[in-house]
């Protein structure tokens, strides 16, 4: 039971690098409902592949709430200290994209124009 709570703890940790993952894409892009259904369709997914492997898919509190526990843990430590490095990064990438959307549009423009 242990090892099944320590995989559990980084099962969390995992989850949590995850939504760090979807908040770095959901801040570039946009889009926040693809990104945030995605995150929960891969959640539940992980979740349900943890509780099938450990306890042949029964539901036990005490493995959710250590799943939640390392998330929680990922997101006040690594979560916090990452934020502002994605925000710029982001920022950044947004930038980008408009140039590269003006860069597409340009063979419109100069049809339309002609």
């Amino acid at each position: 039971m242990v090892e099944a709570l320590f995989y559990a703890f980084f099962v969390g940790t995992g989850l949590g690098f995850l939504y760090d993952l979807m908040r770095f894409f959901r801040l570039s892009f946009g889009g926040s409902l693809f990104f945030d259904l995605l995150f929960w369709v891969s959640c539940s997914f992980v979740t349900f592949s943890y509780l099938l492997i450990f306890n042949n898919g029964e539901i036990r509190w005490i493995y959710l709430v250590t799943i939640l526990v390392g998330f929680l843990v990922y997101i006040l430590s690594f979560g916090k200290l990452f934020l502002p490095i994605q925000k710029t990064i982001a920022k950044k990438v947004k930038i980008r994209l408009k140039k590269f959307k003006k860069v597409l549009q340009l063979p419109y423009l100069l049809y339309y124009n002609i």
